[in-house]
């Protein structure tokens, strides 16, 4: 660098702060385009040197996920994406690093962690509490993704759930549905358990009852909920109920295209015996027919709102806090109005 000039000689000239320099001259977030460009050119007109962008030392960020989602090409692939592209626009590596269940049982870090220097650390999904705890208290800044804990006061971003839930009953409940019943277990994921608090108030401020006989939102594994139409939690369901509700909201989409295959196969038409709706926006979503009415989670949004803030943690610190990022609607053919004439649940015939 030059040794007559200095950050401030340059904040001086601009009038404005040091920090401010340091964030542009050093391409960190917190300063605009317009601003950085102004800043290099007074940095050039005082012959103050930087160095070239390209050889800055290298600064990462880890991402922990667990084992079992990391090859998922369902959901979170959007999410790791938007957070790798995220991360290079600026100016960092995002490196993934798999936790098995073991490694959380015995709280140990990936190997990578002791190998580099990591300036933040984003935790996507579920991680079981404690180990949650022992991230946080390693004293990096940590930003956990659709997913936050009721007894940590972490950095998280996720989904409006129970608003988003609220929005697909509401529309339901105004194209005539008043029997809606709701399938996901809440004691399996924080976002479950929202979704079913968003329809149950909903259904409450439209003064509607909820049937429980229409409803699975206690206990059922997940993974009976995504099986096959021919061994599922599902099958059962449909088959032992005398009569069905007008319309079925699903905590996500692979239950309800499993839903609507078993109705299919059990002889019921979707959605003139009855709808169907789900919550994701899966791309299966639009595969199936009837084709799914679902609430679209803006998966790539939540990766690079994940990024964002925790390169805001990284420069500025600050106060925990929660960011809940609304989704949308989408209307698709497994809805449709309910008729006057319609108004009772489905019967078996």
């Amino acid at each position: 660098m030059h040794s007559k000039t200095s950050m401030q000689d340059i904040a001086d000239r601009l009038g404005i702060s040091k920090n401010a320099v340091s964030l542009a001259l050093n391409h960190k977030a917190g300063v605009s385009e317009e601003l950085r460009a102004r800043v290099f050119e007074a940095a050039n007109l005082l012959n103050y040197r930087t160095e070239p962008r390209n050889r800055r030392k290298p600064q990462h960020l880890l991402v922990l996920i667990p084992e079992f989602i990391r090859n998922d090409t369902i959901f979170y692939y959007e999410v790791f994406w938007s957070i790798e592209k995220r991360a290079k626009e600026h100016g960092y590596t995002a490196i993934l690093c798999g936790v098995t269940k073991d490694m959380e049982q015995q709280f140990i870090l990936p190997e990578l962690y002791h190998e580099m220097v990591f300036h933040g650390m984003l935790m996507i999904g579920v991680f079981h509490t404690d180990y949650a705890r022992m991230l946080h208290e390693l004293g990096a800044p940590l930003v956990t993704v659709d997913h936050y804990y009721d007894s940590l006061q972490l950095d998280a971003v996720v989904t409006a759930n129970a608003e988003e839930a609220y929005k697909l009953t509401s529309h339901l409940i105004a194209r005539g549905h008043k029997r809606i019943g709701f399938i996901g277990s809440e004691s399996m994921t924080k976002s479950f358990k929202e979704r079913w608090t968003g329809f149950q108030n909903a259904m409450s401020d439209a003064r509607l009852t909820i049937d429980m006989n229409h409803c699975i939102a206690g206990f059922a594994p997940l993974e009976t909920l995504h099986a096959s139409p021919d061994d599922s939690a599902l099958a059962e369901f449909v088959h032992k109920r005398q009569s069905l509700p007008t319309a079925i909201i699903c905590a996500n989409d692979r239950i309800a295209i499993s839903l609507i295959q078993i109705l299919l196969a059990q002889g019921y038409q979707v959605p003139d015996d009855i709808s169907v709706a789900g919550f994701d926006d899966i791309e299966a979503a639009q595969m199936i027919t009837p084709r799914l009415t679902t609430i679209q989670v803006q998966r790539e949004l939540l990766g690079c709102e994940a990024v964002d803030f925790l390169i805001r943690k990284i420069d500025f610190g600050g106060s925990p806090s929660k960011i809940s990022i609304y989704g949308q609607l989408i209307e698709r053919d497994s809805c449709k109005p309910l008729e006057a004439a319609s108004e009772e649940a489905v019967s078996k015939g």
